[in-house]
């Protein structure tokens, strides 16, 4: 892995992770300084990519677009793998992490980031109806359907969150996020349940924000046939460690 210098603190970071990106980095950035501004002015705002292994010109037209950091993972490891890059290197007093595609843009964002105050540790989204095409959204929904009967009905409180566990923008304080994400080892698609599962068995309080996503050209990275199978074995092998009691709850970061 290889990654730039350690940066200032900021008050949000946002976490991109990215796999042959290169076509839209450089919008998705600009977007995210603007739609953000209001929330987080100049250097209260951290933008993070992850270049997941891409073979493209993803992390250089990242880096000549003003990303704070880039970090370039070893090969393709998954989008689990580069989320957690990203957030434990994050600096920011909140920490998120979306797509590269901006399928929700800034003003969903900031409905999120809205939610997470006073003793709400993390904000879970889900989505609405509108704006994502049917055979993704029933992939999601099979996902999050067998994640609710595998594995989130074994930690209490978890089952609750996962209406849609496949949503990919969720929020946290800074020390929640790394609480979390120390303990994560899924690093594919079945990353957000194990996310759900600690939160879940740390106690933290979580929100639940319903955002709309918006239509983009680029199909999804998820292909439900071909990748049923490894989202399945990754469901399994989070039981597996919990029903062993595998996750280490006694530590906690005091970053």
């Amino acid at each position: 892995m290889r990654d730039g210098p350690a940066p200032r603190r900021a008050g949000l970071s946002v976490v991109l992770p990215a796999y042959r990106e290169q076509d839209v980095i450089a919008a998705t950035l600009a977007a995210l300084r603007d739609g953000l501004a209001a929330a987080a002015p100049g250097d209260d705002l951290e933008l993070i990519v992850v270049d997941d292994g891409s073979d493209d010109d993803t992390a250089a037209r990242a880096g000549a677009a003003g990303a704070d950091r880039v970090i370039v993972l070893d090969g393709n490891r998954g989008k689990g793998a580069a989320v957690r890059a990203g957030m434990l290197a994050a600096t920011g007093d909140a920490v998120l992490f979306t797509d590269a595609d901006l399928q929700y843009p800034p003003d969903r964002i900031l409905a999120v980031l809205a939610r997470l105050e006073g003793d709400v540790g993390a904000v879970v989204a889900r989505r609405g109806r509108s704006g994502e095409p049917p055979l993704r959204r029933l992939g999601s929904y099979a996902v999050s359907w067998g994640a609710r009967v595998s594995v989130l009905g074994g930690a209490a409180g978890a089952e609750g969150l996962g209406v849609d566990t496949q949503c990919g923008l969720k929020a946290f304080r800074r020390d929640v996020a790394r609480d979390v994400f120390a303990r994560c080892r899924v690093d594919r698609f079945g990353f957000d349940v194990e996310v759900l599962v600690l939160l879940a068995l740390l106690g933290v309080p979580v929100a639940v924000e319903t955002v709309d996503a918006i239509p983009t050209p680029r199909r999804s990275s998820v292909r439900v046939l071909r990748d049923g199978a490894a989202i399945l074995r990754d469901l399994l092998g989070i039981r597996r460690r919990l029903r062993r009691g595998d996750y280490d709850l006694a530590a906690r970061s005091d970053d």
